[in-house]
């Protein structure tokens, strides 16, 4: 291969594969503190209004969010929430989410934990394969305030009391949700809940590497250059 060739297929190489988004925090999810008195008093950070699972009891719509769930931040206006919950009855939901379309600003917002946010900041979309798993069955979520309510509807709301339960660091929003083959699961104003504090991890504000890409760039373009100078 000559070395203008080289330089071309490293420009190339460099120039096709995307840069990754770079972290700005990770949190551990926990639940909030508010619980249900006629359900034992759970700690619980997910509701799945009208999903009964384990029991015909309501106080099966109650999972607590068990330990490793983490919501992670990026630099491109996403965020990652992933984890586990269990309802009292051992019924097990998985979540698998990414938040898009960061904003400082945003109303409306649900208040039920502080109506002060100065500090807080949103997410108004969600992806397309963002989902919660109940047992072994997979809904996809879409946020109750977007795409088509985007302004008349809460979206994913995070900061001091933004859990909208109690006045805690934390986050909340309402869900629809969505079987596989894209049937509501319900109408009207049902929705499924996530409500829980958040706890930032000491050091995770991380500045990630230069993309390997960039040194391909590099590579190729002083390659280019001696190609040029040796003609």
């Amino acid at each position: 291969m000559t070395i203008k060739s080289f330089a071309l297929t490293a420009l190339a190489v460099a120039l096709s594969v995307p840069a990754s988004a770079a972290v700005i925090s990770v949190y551990d999810v926990k639940n909030q503190a508010q619980s249900s008195s006629s359900c034992g008093n759970p700690a619980y950070g997910l509701y799945t209004s009208t999903l009964l699972r384990g029991s015909k009891s309501g106080c099966a719509h109650f999972y607590s969010i068990q330990d490793g769930a983490t919501l992670t931040t990026f630099d491109d206006g996403t965020a990652k929430l992933v984890g586990s919950a269990q309802n009292k009855y051992g019924i097990n939901a998985s979540f698998d989410m990414t938040f898009t379309g960061f904003t400082n600003t945003y109303a409306p917002v649900k208040t039920g934990g502080s109506a002060n946010t100065a500090d807080w900041t949103f997410y108004t979309g969600l992806s397309a394969d963002s989902s919660i798993t109940v047992n072994t069955t997979t809904y996809f979520a879409k946020l109750v305030g977007a795409p088509d309510n985007i302004g008349k509807m809460p979206v994913f709301q995070i900061g001091t009391g933004a859990n909208d339960k109690t006045d805690a660091f934390g986050g909340s929003t309402w869900l629809d949700m969505f079987s596989a083959n894209g049937t509501p699961m319900f109408t009207g104003g049902n929705h499924w809940d996530l409500n829980f504090d958040l706890d930032l991890r000491p050091d995770t504000e991380l500045d990630v590497p230069a993309p390997a890409t960039l040194g391909l760039l590099a590579l190729g373009v002083a390659a280019l250059r001696l190609s040029r100078r040796s003609k």
